[in-house]
């Protein structure tokens, strides 16, 4: 392991496999930069753990989250070997085994509001457990917003830290990646990365790709679902089985693609001429700064998190309205690919890379005034 002068012990008891689960131990891989070495604390033989493991850090692995208050003494004399100085927590219901642990150990809490909260958060058991929070990282102006609104945290120790991206090449070529898939080569792309799951649009985007057929210019597009399809990979499969039979009702079973899981996302993103991100209420977007930093055509939701994080690099249209979405993909079809390109890249490598994310991190777990905003 690194010999960085600091350590950061991320806490993330999640069985479930998304943005926010993936969040940790991306940012770990690069915190050495600052000097910080990363451990984690996660169910044991979980896909977290895993991510941890794939990053070269130390994982101090619980079979669930009660067991891990069962024994906490061990817990406390591993954080204290590792001298751990800061707990990174990613979500609320982790944030008593920190309180208790801080209380113990005397370190800093830092929370990730990876979701942005809805409903207040005011009564006494969550003002005693926020009361240990010494920072809570919104990620992005809208989820700042209802943090602010909702959580028993003094607004001075709430801010708005937008997530970062690795900028990474495909690895083979795109006719090698479509031939994969069975897509011929000049065929047009519309892609939709995401969890399967509802409320991310799929529903809204098939309604929108049906009116495409009407257009000759799309009459022999594909869409491509990107995705995992179990509930292993973090998927919704009754909402899976629901969306099948809605291609199989609209005839188009063979233009509608679902590559299930990948870990090779930029492989995925370099045949899509479109991406397309409907998801109504996103909290952030990770799957938009990817497509930003791959210079795609993008097309998100009018709504949440998406117009702050894409701003004038693509389109917006309403997660409500096939025929927006529809209309939205035609226009920027028409526009030309290159000055889209480079406007998506330049946002995307200014503002989003993973580096900057993690000095800014850096800075914050270190409780000193910030550099970057």
């Amino acid at each position: 392991m690194n010999n960085s002068s600091h350590c950061v012990a991320h806490i993330c008891l999640s069985k479930g496999w998304g943005g926010l689960e993936m969040y940790p131990a991306r940012v770990s891989k690069y915190l050495p930069e600052q000097g910080w070495q990363a451990v984690a604390i996660c169910l044991k033989g979980g896909k977290v753990a895993q991510s941890f493991h794939n990053v070269g850090s130390d994982v101090f692995e619980v079979d669930s989250q009660a067991s891990a208050f069962v024994g906490i003494r061990k817990l406390v004399n591993w954080l204290k070997i590792k001298k751990v100085t800061v707990l990174h927590c990613h979500k609320s219901s982790d944030l008593r085994l920190a309180a208790i642990l801080k209380k113990i150990i005397g370190c800093r809490v830092i929370f990730t509001e990876h979701m942005g909260v809805t409903r207040p958060k005011k009564d006494l058991i969550h003002r005693w457990v926020y009361s240990h929070v010494d920072q809570v990282l919104s990620i992005s102006d809208v989820t700042l917003a209802r943090n602010i609104k909702a959580l028993p945290v003094d607004p001075s120790k709430i801010k708005r830290l937008w997530l970062g991206t690795e900028f990474q090449d495909p690895d083979r070529t795109v006719i090698d990646i479509k031939q994969e898939l069975g897509l011929p080569e000049q065929q047009l792309i519309i892609g939709l990365p995401g969890r399967l799951c509802p409320g991310k649009g799929h529903l809204v985007l098939l309604d929108a790709f049906k009116l495409l057929q009407n257009d000759s210019d799309f009459k022999d597009a594909k869409l491509l679902i990107v995705g995992g399809l179990s509930a292993q990979d973090g998927a919704d499969e009754d909402f899976i089985r629901g969306l099948k039979n809605k291609i199989d009702d609209a005839k188009l079973t063979d233009k509608v693609i679902f590559s299930g899981f990948r870990a090779d996302m930029p492989n995925l993103l370099a045949i899509m001429d479109v991406v397309c991100i409907p998801s109504k209420n996103e909290a952030f977007g990770l799957t938009a700064i990817e497509a930003m930093a791959a210079g795609k055509k993008i097309v998100a939701a009018s709504s949440g998190a998406l117009p702050e994080i894409i701003a004038n690099t693509g389109l917006l249209a309403s997660p409500d309205s096939a025929e927006s979405f529809a209309l939205a993909i035609k226009k920027i079809q028409q526009k030309d690919y290159q000055e889209i390109s480079h406007s998506a890249k330049n946002r995307a490598k200014n503002i989003f890379s993973i580096h900057a994310h993690v000095l800014a991190l850096s800075v914050i777990y270190l409780n000193q005034p910030s550099i970057i905003e």
